[in-house]
């Protein structure tokens, strides 16, 4: 090769290193979404649209006039998948979808977090006195009390006039958490729900014989939180940052399991939980049907 050539190729290795080093936050994607900042303090881009409506599920009128229905691609694909799964299980169940993020995350006046696409409010599926399913109200999350009846706080009110005829679904209100749980596209980093409720939740698991392991993790997860209201009127779910998203400047708040499940934005799914979920390669059954 002439001294010319030499010259030309490291040329071309120069400009190829100047654009890796360019290649920066938020400059190199792989064109999903992406979540910045904390759930306090974030912001999201190109996000995933939540439908309005689908298989087991619905974006009841007060949450789709508010239009917070952007997330993260796994959270916003995860959530329906949940719900079909439900639905599939336990025949005639809707899910109501209430908020997410906006478009592009950030402050609102509803909401301290859900600022960068990793929240989302899911409203607790709910029965007739007789055990039969019902479709979430149109604009009322209902308060429940330990033992799956509702009550009206003080300087509340419900727009539906029926509201102390439901009942707290406790079944498939647990059909969804293992469902989010055993998703292994999505780490939950936090279920928020009052403590009476997760008793009620990880009672009747217990009682219809789910694993341990499952039980422990839920257990794990579910938690009421202490500076905000209780969640007795809805699940609070929050995922965990992807490994491409904190490329990009996602962090987390509270306490961080340094593993996750994921199927995408990096190679192949990885099934593990702090508790036993590394039995699951040895003996898959484990999982058993919901």
């Amino acid at each position: 090769m002439s001294w010319l050539g030499h010259i030309a190729a490291v040329a071309s290795v120069s400009v190829a290193l100047t654009g890796l080093a360019c290649a920066g936050p938020n400059l190199w994607t792989d064109l999903t979404s992406i979540s910045t900042g904390k759930t306090n303090r974030g912001r999201t881009r190109r996000p995933a649209v939540m439908p309005l409506k689908g298989e087991g599920f619905v974006v009841p009128k007060r949450w789709r006039e508010r239009g917070f229905q952007f997330g993260v691609d796994e959270l916003v694909e995860a959530i329906p998948r949940a719900a079909q799964r439900v639905n599939t299980q336990a025949p005639a169940a809707t899910l109501g979808i209430a908020d997410l993020s906006a478009r592009n995350g950030g402050r609102s006046r509803w909401h301290s977090s859900h600022q960068s696409g990793r929240d989302v409010d899911l409203i607790f599926y709910t029965t007739n006195e007789d055990g039969e399913p019902l479709a979430p109200l149109e604009d009322d999350m209902l308060h429940f009390n330990g033992e799956g009846e509702p009550y009206l706080p003080q300087d509340e009110e419900y727009n539906d006039e029926a509201w102390e005829e439901r009942r707290f679904d406790t079944a498939r209100n647990w059909l969804l958490i293992e469902s989010l749980l055993s998703d292994p596209t999505i780490r939950l980093q936090w279920v928020f729900v009052s403590n009476e409720l997760k008793r009620r939740l990880l009672d009747h698991a217990r009682a219809i014989g789910r694993p341990a392991w499952m039980i422990e993790y839920a257990a794990v997860v579910m938690n009421q939180p202490g500076d905000a209201p209780p969640h007795d009127d809805h699940f609070h779910v929050r995922v965990y940052c992807s490994r491409g998203d904190r490329f990009h400047g996602c962090t987390e708040r509270g306490v961080i399991w340094r593993h996750e499940k994921k199927s995408f934005k990096y190679a192949g799914p990885e099934r593990y939980d702090p508790v036993l979920w590394h039995l699951m390669a040895a003996s898959p059954t484990l999982l058993g049907p919901l």
